[in-house]
């Protein structure tokens, strides 16, 4: 697992290393233990290491035989093995155990193919220097799956590329503008979808998608894509059979590594058949990570102590202690993500990743689990509202309007099935296409058009990649909702969160579920065998049954979250208020203070009031968005920020 960087003057002007060290050195905390770096003429590559693999001889760079091929690599290949003895039965010479060295055999066996032949996760440069073509060619590529990342900037005189942001935008040739698209995701998911950032001109890979650079010229091209569901005659056993299998073997791959792997147990599903089956396939004790709140409702940490005393692990339980938000806290997060993102559970990876860092360098997540096997209460949602669809759009609105009357009386006004009711017609005003977007948006359209200024209404905030996606998909609603997952929330939000919360203390998260194998044979099945009998994981119930206690798959999935509306005290508020004030807000000029106000406002009353869980988690989640806008603002439109903060966690963390 490492960082990498690099650019490339189209210009034909000599690469800077000043500038290439300024960008690799913002990557230091993704890679501790080591660095290097190429300057070939107007080419510039570098690298932060974090050693998993071939210790002591993986130094990046690394070139062919005759430093022709020369590549940074950022991932783990888990079947280097088996490719390394085929390339060298085929006559290729090696000089290091590292998975890094078998990509580029593989690409002097197979060009751009190569990305066919890799299983993991990866993001890679690699630099072509054939002596036969005019000009040396440059070839990018991100896993397929989306796991590890990759940021560029183009235009007519430079390409630059990096792991994260804020490495990125050290480059002094870097535009830093606000991206309209980019702002109106964000303000209705609280993250920003590939190929976009927040940032107008920086641009990210898709999962499973070349970049590559050949006289001037930048091309792309995807080579693997999310697949439609076809295997619908198969049995559940063979299906779970199938699912156990596969799982078995990309959890034996996953352990690959030259240094002790352990893993986070929340005590879900996910994470406890991981352990299960780390335990089964290891000779040692799995060492295990868990983290608990003190708020009602935040803790499955009995259920993680179950699968631990079942596997007799070496298992780490912290507890979580709320002291509010602390300001340098959510700079840190937002400094390792180098954009917005209002996922609050980037804050609970940050810990439990702080924690495991201080026992081993590597773990195992259950991640990919739910969007596999259709997991999330919202897939559920999905189906149901579908059949609203049947009854005419005009009785629809009626009925909502209706509903929304009657919350008015107070027999009716804190009804959470009626509020689920008005959501539900609400969504289904929306094409049927579009619902998966819908149900998961945290703020309509009217809502952002009410809260932005006059100057960014008159912005087209179009939606044309996602949109085309969601219209291009078919077959029924589980299965289009499982596939958005993968192509929206998944690389843009949760796996960011895993990447950038473990890689800021510089620890390496593998995610087994996301074997590109597993996801296939998963996503095959209509997504009506995986939720069925209105929950979901019905599949993968079946095929870990037997590893498990029954409390593991009986007790409310309560997700890897933190307790946001609690945790929003006095300090918060006055931070809040200082970053969205009326100058503040207005000197910005993104959004309408009198609306702002009234967030803060609603906030500030809801929490005294003790109103509704739902109502609370709402406007939390609104305002903690428009704070970490503006703190970002701050950090990265108004002046750059030159490496990702660190802090300290002792104040909220102890030893359970």
């Amino acid at each position: 697992m490492c960082g990498i960087c690099g650019f490339v003057n189209l210009n034909g002007k000599s690469a800077s290393k000043t500038i290439l060290e300024k960008m690799n050195h913002a990557l230091i905390h993704r890679g501790p233990d080591d660095s290097g770096n190429l300057l070939d003429g107007n080419v510039a590559m570098a690298i932060r290491r974090l050693s998993i693999q071939d210790l002591h001889h993986g130094h990046q760079p690394i070139s062919n035989e005759d430093q022709t091929v020369w590549i940074v690599f950022n991932g783990e290949i888990y079947n280097s093995p088996e490719l390394r003895d085929q390339l060298q039965s085929k006559g290729h010479t090696f000089s290091t155990r590292s998975d890094t060295e078998v990509i580029v055999h593989q690409y002097e066996d197979a060009t751009d193919d190569c990305v066919d032949y890799l299983r993991g996760m990866f993001a890679f440069a690699l630099l072509d220097k054939n002596p036969k073509s005019k000009a040396a060619r440059m070839l990018i590529a991100r896993d397929r799956l989306g796991i590890k990342p990759l940021y560029y900037y183009h235009d007519d005189d430079l390409l630059v590329f990096s792991s994260e942001l804020t490495s990125l935008v050290q480059h002094p040739a870097v535009i830093r503008d606000i991206e309209p698209q980019a702002l109106y995701q964000y303000l209705a998911t609280g993250i920003v979808a590939a190929p976009l950032t927040m940032f107008k001109d920086i641009r990210q890979l898709l999962p499973g998608q070349l970049m590559s650079l050949e006289n001037g010229v930048l091309s792309f091209k995807i080579y693997w894509s999310i697949p439609e569901a076809e295997n619908s005659d198969l049995s559940e056993e063979a299906a779970a059979r199938g699912i156990r299998q596969m799982l078995e073997q990309s959890i034996q791959e996953h352990l690959l590594s030259d240094v002790p792997v352990g893993a986070f147990l929340s005590g879900g599903i996910d994470s406890s058949a991981i352990v299960a089956l780390m335990a089964q396939a290891s000779e040692k004790p799995v060492s295990t990570f868990s983290i608990r709140f003190e708020e009602d409702g935040y803790d499955e940490s009995y259920f993680a102590r179950l699968v631990a005393e079942q596997y007799n692990t070496d298992h780490h339980e912290f507890a979580v202690h709320n002291h509010g938000f602390n300001e340098s806290f959510l700079r840190s997060m937002i400094t390792h993500h180098g954009q917005p993102t209002a996922d609050s559970s980037a804050i609970p990876t940050f810990i439990v990743s702080s924690l495991a860092r201080d026992y081993v360098k590597v773990v195992l997540s259950g991640d990919g689990g739910d969007e596999c096997f259709a997991g999330y209460s919202h897939y559920g949602w999905l189906q149901q509202i579908g059949r609203l669809y049947v009854i005419p759009k005009l009785l629809r609105k009626v009925v909502r309007r209706l509903c929304y009357l009657s919350t008015r009386l107070p027999l009716l006004s804190q009804s959470y099935r009626l509020r689920q009711l008005i959501n539900a017609l609400e969504v289904s005003m929306s094409p049927k296409s579009r619902m998966p977007f819908e149900v998961l948006r945290l703020n309509c359209d009217a809502d952002i058009d009410q809260l932005l200024a006059s100057n960014w209404k008159s912005r087209v905030f179009e939606r044309s990649e996602l949109a085309d996606f969601l219209d291009n998909q078919s077959g029924e609603e589980v299965g289009k909702g499982q596939r958005f997952s993968f192509r929206y929330f998944l690389p843009d939000a949760y796996l960011p969160k895993v990447d950038r919360m473990s890689m800021a203390t510089s620890l390496e998260v593998r995610v087994p579920f996301l074997d590109h194998r597993l996801v296939e044979f998963a996503l095959k099945l209509p997504g009506e065998k995986h939720w069925k009998d209105g929950r979901g994981k019905h599949l993968l119930r079946k095929a870990v049954a037997d590893l498990l206690p029954e409390d593991i798959f009986t007790h409310k999935k309560q997700g890897f979250s933190i307790p946001l509306h609690r945790w929003a005290t006095g300090k918060y508020f006055d931070l809040a208020e200082e970053l969205l004030s009326e100058h503040a807000v207005k000197k910005r000029g993104l959004f309408n203070y009198k609306v702002v106000r009234q967030l803060l406002d609603d906030c500030r009353e809801t929490g005294r009031h003790k109103q509704s869980l739902a109502s609370e988690h709402r406007l939390s989640h609104r305002l903690f968005m428009l704070v970490l806008l503006e703190m970002w603002c701050r950090m990265y439109i108004d002046k750059l920020i030159e490496q990702p903060i660190h802090t300290d966690l002792s104040e909220i963390i102890s030893h359970a």
